[in-house]
């Protein structure tokens, strides 16, 4: 056979195997609720639920997810994990992240809330979903923090 025939027969079945890769449409994420948990040391540590959105026709695994809260372009809460359950297909899981808060970035929050009392206060969540077997997604949301997200504070206040 000639060299012709070999390259035919091999992007053929390249183009067999690609056409048998599904590709995923972007998850969705949303900022659900924080609350604040028991402290060891001098960093706070708080829960932050998020709700995650699977668009598509097929269950997820997840090896990870890293998420980020910044408020007023300073980083406020950060937070990593590994167990994640399974995102079910056309469905919204919630989904807890243990984050802490450094108290150098807690203090930059405070100057900023009471440098602009009775504004709205803008955050940007930055999250990173890592499916098993696909890329990851990056996803950014932005929104204004309310009574509802904040209610696990108000609560632990009391």
């Amino acid at each position: 056979m000639s060299a012709w025939k070999y390259i035919v027969l091999f992007s053929v079945f390249v183009l067999a195997g690609c056409a048998n890769i599904q590709s995923l449409q972007e998850l969705e994420v949303s900022l659900n609720r924080i609350e604040p948990t028991l402290t060891t040391g001098l960093s706070p540590r708080f829960n932050v639920q998020l709700l995650v959105t699977n668009p598509n026709a097929r269950d997820l695994e997840i090896e990870g997810l890293t998420v980020r809260l910044d408020i007023g372009e300073q980083k406020i809460l950060s937070g990593i994990a590994n167990k994640i359950p399974k995102l079910s297909a056309y469905s919204e899981t919630p989904v807890d992240i243990q984050t802490t808060v450094n108290l150098f970035d807690l203090y930059k929050l405070l100057t900023y809330l009471s440098e602009r009392p009775g504004e709205d206060i803008k955050y940007q969540l930055k999250t990173t979903i890592d499916p098993k077997g696909f890329v990851a997604f990056n996803l950014n949301k932005e929104g204004v923090l309310n009574e509802n997200l904040l209610r696990g504070l108000s609560r632990a206040s009391r």
